[in-house]
């Protein structure tokens, strides 16, 4: 476990800079010290974010599960995908870009019976929400999440997961969940982010059985899990631009409400849930061991997933799931979203000037190519 502080109640709770009051903490986060390990298996994919006309804006990893990785990786965390990709170049910029972070590779494939997702995000107006599409804007071809991807790992992927201080899922699969299941029994922390409720019922359900968090956005599930989680989970429910609320089944069956955090830029919202996420589990194993998170109450929760906001709040100033982490130093991250915490704006970008590469085809056939081709995304890796 990673080696930090731990929390203390100020006398008095500040008020943010939206007019609520939050617990302030002592903690000061840092990346340094033993390494918790973070395994996690879903949608992994590349990111395509195109401006007007051919330029590319932002490229990297994407998907929740990519993102989350990608993100404590960054923070000092030893992360490995539990995944297998596409022998393509889609397979290998993602493989690379997952060992530049420092991630364990070691039981990702490349498999030419596979195929890498790729899913294009267009650029719009910082204040409309992102739009994706995994269909090709030249030619139409798909290039999805599949579930091969990472039920190909069988039992080396579900020997892992128990291996685990946490292990993260976002897709409902027979290999995810009998990850989720191996990683509970061998006491990891397991976090559950659907982005849907699955088809089949049953195997949904299983999932949310292993989960001692479970995580999902309002716009895209509206029923109400409450009737399907038992008592000790924690629920959490992003509400878009009005922030979030979270409730412990264990403790009462009342919403807390944590309002968004201002910020005085915004360039891109996307993947900024994921910086929540990252941020939330970062705070939780802070000097803490997974023991003691089982037990976790209204006011360590309530800290940490402020910490998960806030440094949310400093992503939505840059272009791109992860700009951020192009951008910031981890430790400065860190110590910003706390400043944010004590009611300071979070700052504008003032680093050198984004420059968006024109490419002469943004066809999917052609940014997979494993020939490096002039003007093409291939290059730009």
């Amino acid at each position: 476990m990673m080696s930090m502080g731990t929390w203390s109640l100020a006398p008095e709770t500040p008020p943010l800079t939206d007019g609520t009051s939050v617990l302030t903490s002592s903690l000061r986060l840092t990346t340094e010290g033993l390494r918790s390990r973070v395994s996690g298996a879903g949608f992994i994919t590349l990111d395509v974010m195109l401006g007007t006309g051919s330029q590319l804006v932002y490229s990297g990893i994407g998907g929740s599960t990519g993102n989350v990785l990608s993100i404590l990786a960054f923070l000092g965390w030893e992360s490995l995908p539990l995944v297998n990709l596409g022998r393509d170049h889609v397979g290998a910029t993602i493989h690379r870009e997952f060992t530049n972070l420092g991630a364990n590779m070691r039981h990702v494939r490349l498999n030419r019976g596979l195929m890498s997702p790729l899913l294009y995000q267009f650029a719009g107006e910082p204040s409309e929400a992102p739009r994706y599409s995994f269909a090709c804007p030249v030619c139409g071809r798909t290039r999805r999440f599949h579930e091969s991807l990472v039920d190909s790992g069988g039992d080396e992927f579900v020997r892992c997961a128990a291996e685990s201080n946490v292990f993260f899922f976002d897709r409902v699969t027979t290999g995810t969940v009998r990850m989720a299941q191996a990683a509970r029994a061998g006491g990891a922390f397991v976090f559950f982010e659907p982005s849907s409720i699955s088809e089949d019922r049953g195997l949904f359900d299983t999932a949310l059985s292993c989960a001692h968090v479970v995580k999902y956005s309002v716009d895209r599930i509206r029923e109400p899990l409450d009737h399907r989680l038992s008592s000790g989970f924690v629920e959490i429910q992003t509400l878009g631009a009005r922030g979030l609320r979270f409730r412990k089944h264990s403790l009462a069956p009342d919403w807390v409400d944590l309002p968004a955090l201002r910020t005085s830029s915004v360039s891109d919202t996307s993947g900024a849930g994921d910086w929540c996420t990252a941020g939330f589990l970062h705070a939780l194993f802070a000097g803490r061991g997974a023991n003691e998170l089982r037990d976790l109450g209204y006011n360590d929760i309530y800290r940490a997933l402020r910490l998960g906001q806030s440094i949310a709040a400093l992503s939505v100033g840059h272009f791109g799931a992860r700009g951020m982490m192009r951008a910031w130093q981890p430790s400065d991250a860190l110590e910003m979203a706390q400043r944010i915490l004590n009611g300071v704006n979070a700052p504008e970008w003032t680093g050198p000037a984004r420059t968006h590469r024109r490419l002469s085809s943004v066809c999917c056939v052609d940014l997979t190519s494993a020939i490096p081709q002039p003007g093409r995304l291939s290059t730009f890796f």
